[in-house]
């Protein structure tokens, strides 16, 4: 039995549809609960364990509600950011900063280490879509503290995913790229990444349980 409670913040844009996931086959997400972004302030999260926002959410709004946000991670929690932050409502990460490009394959990304939900994905998959680079990420959210562990990263260097666990009791992932969740279904290997993500959560949910026994 899986150990993550998925709540996902829903922006009502035009890229979801009554809770689908934006993949090739607009599959609807069974195993995530949405809710509007505008019930976060007086939502009953208790029930569950991660909380993801995407791209197109209100985030003036968030930053209202950052002590939402807080206090869900300091009940030993993970909250997913796959957001340009623009205001500083996620715990651990900084602004975002877009990447300066002189050529197409500054956009080119590589996993920071062989074990994570990247785990086999084809970086030139991840990187085009319809022969456009930079699909994936065009940015990324500068590292507050320096023990969080970088995910992905530009070949350059820039980390593009990172994992904070130091910030709060909890446990926060800010990605300057696309949401992990969409990334389900396809032709390619990018359809490795939801799954893997999912078991990274159960993983990460049973470390954060036992640092709490």
């Amino acid at each position: 039995m899986a150990e993550y409670k998925i709540v996902k913040l829903d922006g009502g844009h035009a890229f979801s549809l009554e809770g689908r996931a934006m993949n090739v086959s607009n599959e609807p997400m069974d195993h995530v609960t949405f809710i509007d972004q505008y019930e976060i302030g007086k939502a009953d999260l208790s029930d569950f364990n991660v909380l993801v926002v995407t791209d197109f959410i209100d985030q003036e709004y968030l930053y209202e509600q950052k002590e939402v946000i807080e206090q869900f991670l300091n009940e030993g929690k993970i909250v997913v950011s796959c957001a340009h932050l623009f205001r500083p409502w996620l715990p651990g990460a900084g602004l975002f900063i877009p990447q300066k490009i002189t050529k197409h394959s500054d956009y080119f990304m590589e996993p920071a280490h062989d074990n994570t939900f990247y785990r086999n994905v084809d970086m030139q998959e991840l990187t085009y879509r319809k022969g456009v680079s930079g699909f994936y990420a065009r940015g990324s959210h500068p590292i507050v503290n320096k023990e969080s562990e970088v995910v992905l990263r530009f070949t350059d260097g820039t980390p593009i995913a990172f994992i904070d666990r130091t910030a709060t009791k909890g446990t926060v992932v800010a990605s300057a790229a696309r949401d992990f969740l969409t990334y389900a279904t396809g032709e390619n290997s990018t359809q490795l990444i939801a799954p893997q993500f999912l078991a990274w959560l159960d993983e990460e949910l049973l470390r954060l349980k036992g640092a709490q026994a």
